[in-house]
């Protein structure tokens, strides 16, 4: 009775050891498996940013605007066109700009939609770049600089922009604000629901 014991005994042994071995060479695979992944996936982001590709999420959820652009991101845009995208520490598709305005400037501030926030072209490209480098030419400004700071964000209407004016736009002390409409889409954005101002996370500006 005791042999039979003792060998009933060593067979659970073997038996939970080799149950014990296959668990441990199962789990050595899927380790080997997802450290494979981890590299893979690794050098693929290290090769697509070697040659410039990238899928920024320019966009970031907004209290009160219902979304605004993301500060001190960069990447390119590729939806219409190909431009090269950096958005200011103050979440403005623009250079930098100080709150004070500079003396002897005439300081332009422009709202409006996808077609203000223009990153489909290159900013040097921009209606308002281009305003604010060709502005000085006129005999009537008395020499004064120009400075035209952008605050368009794609996908607002006049309801936004208005909001934008009030919360961020005065802050810089403009003195002249410029409201870039485009007709077909922006009043009706104001109460449409993919538009409206409190968005869920999938309803953000597509950035691809």
């Amino acid at each position: 009775m005791t042999a039979q014991l003792d060998d009933s005994h060593r067979a659970g042994i073997g038996s939970s050891t080799k149950r014990q071995t296959r668990i441990r060479k199962l789990l050595n695979k899927l380790g080997l498996i997802l450290f494979g992944v981890l590299v893979g996936a690794g050098a693929a982001e290290f090769g697509l940013r070697i040659i410039g590709f990238s899928y920024p999420q320019f966009y970031a959820l907004d209290a009160s605007l219902g979304y605004s652009l993301r500060p001190n991101i960069e990447g390119w845009y590729r939806k219409e066109g190909a431009s090269y995208v950096r958005i200011n520490s103050d979440g403005l598709r623009d250079r930098e700009h100080s709150k004070s305005k500079p003396p002897d400037t005439i300081r332009l501030a422009v709202i409006g939609d996808s077609y203000t926030e223009a990153m489909h072209v290159e900013m040097d490209q921009t209606f308002w770049r281009v305003a604010e480098t060709n502005l000085p030419n006129c005999p009537d400004l008395g020499g004064k600089k120009i400075e035209v700071i952008n605050f368009g964000v794609s996908g607002y209407g006049t309801a936004q922009e208005f909001l934008m004016l009030h919360q961020r736009v005065w802050q810089y002390s403009p003195d002249v604000v410029l409201l870039a409409v485009t007709t077909n889409n922006d009043v009706t954005d104001n109460y449409s629901k993919r538009r409206r101002p409190i968005m869920c996370v999938d309803q953000l500006p597509a950035v691809w």
